[in-house]
């Protein structure tokens, strides 16, 4: 008996534990290996939620950035404001002209002094003609035909400001009174100059003993 135990050797574990042991690793490496597969299948397809995260973000940036939003009104206001400015100047030029009409301009101040001294010239050379025809109607149709005209200029803006924005709520009431204004006095001045250009209101002066 006694060789019989020293010829047997002594094992702590048992030879089936032992080929347990070296086989666990090697059956371990499978699955942590198929659950690496796992994981990277698994991020694969939120990949693109992500990025689409990320994106969605670029995406409403370049939307803030566009601006504040116009108002759709903006627009017809702004082409309104404009042209109630260029309504408002040719009303307001139109009534300087009717005006002109009435009253006369420093224009027609030296043209009837040039008609003036070309009258006087032709009486003292000699040159015939009727002398206040020469010194006085000259000179004074040429003032009435200037002052017509700025009459017709006053009457044609006035007119025709008054026809396009007459029914149009958007103009300024102003800028209707001062067109109605231009075209009454060019109006009024019309008639001044006719008056003036045909002799109406008074006869032409008459040399003494020119009549006998």
């Amino acid at each position: 008996m006694t060789d019989e135990s020293t010829t047997t050797p002594r094992t702590d574990s048992d030879p089936g534990k032992e080929e347990e042991k070296t086989a666990v690793p090697g059956q371990s490496a499978r699955p942590v290996a198929e659950q690496e597969i796992r994981k990277d299948e698994a991020a694969g397809p939120e990949e693109p939620a992500t990025t689409a995260e990320g994106t969605a973000p670029a995406a409403d940036a370049g939307a803030e950035d566009d601006g504040p939003d116009v108002p759709a009104d903006a627009a017809p206001a702004r082409t309104a404001s404009g042209t109630g400015f260029g309504a408002g100047a040719a009303a307001v030029v139109s009534a300087a002209f009717g005006l002109c009409s009435l009253t006369g301009t420093s224009v027609g101040q030296m043209l009837h002094a040039r008609k003036e001294l070309i009258g006087q010239i032709e009486a003292s050379s000699g040159g015939g003609g009727d002398q206040i025809e020469a010194y006085y109607s000259v000179p004074w149709h040429t003032a009435a035909l200037l002052n017509g005209i700025f009459a017709l200029l006053a009457i044609l803006v006035g007119g025709l400001l008054l026809a396009l924005y007459a029914q149009r709520s958007g103009t300024r009431s102003w800028v209707k009174s001062v067109a109605l204004a231009g075209l009454v006095l060019g109006a009024v001045g019309l008639l001044v100059s006719l008056g003036m250009y045909f002799d109406l209101f008074a006869n032409a002066p008459e040399l003494p003993g020119a009549g006998s």
